[in-house]
């Protein structure tokens, strides 16, 4: 097999019901239009001179697909869950971070804790963060199983 380093990346979110917390963690998937592909979990390290789009480009079926992401599922009715992902770009695009959060909390909640990641990540590198971005999904738990999900896609080409 071969990889090659990521030239695009996109931020999505999505929360979504389902009959079970799987269920419900592939239905957010397919709204974030990754439902239909295998994913490739990364760690959170972003290419040199990435470029971010904002729209998901057509993926074929079952394509491996790298990917950082948070989620977080849950049956507990009542109970509101969180997951965000933070990007710290370094100046001049030269690289970045991505770091990753879900829990039982509110979509600020989530979006406070990965900007103090984000910026630790980048003091213990000594990077000079230049932006910070965050993409957050938020449920409220009814009388189904819930999923949470935030991602950062990246693509070959």
């Amino acid at each position: 097999m071969s990889w090659t380093t990521p030239k695009k990346a996109i931020m999505v979110a999505a929360s979504a019901e389902g009959g079970t917390k799987l269920n419900a963690f592939d239905n957010a998937l397919l709204k974030m239009g990754i439902g239909n592909v295998n994913l490739v979990k990364l760690s959170s390290v972003i290419p040199a001179h990435i470029e971010w789009v904002e729209k998901m480009p057509e993926i074929p079926i079952g394509m491996l697909l790298p990917t950082v992401y948070a989620h977080i599922e849950s049956d507990e009715p009542g109970s509101t869950i969180s997951a965000a992902l933070g990007v710290g770009i370094s100046e001049n695009n030269e690289g970045g971070l991505i770091y990753e959060y879900s829990g039982y909390c509110t979509k600020e909640e989530a979006t406070e804790m990965v900007k103090k990641m984000v910026e630790e990540g980048f003091r213990v590198r000594g990077w000079k963060l230049k932006e910070f971005k965050v993409v957050v999904s938020e449920i409220t738990v009814r009388d189904k199983p819930a999923a949470a999900l935030a991602a950062v896609v990246m693509f070959p080409y």
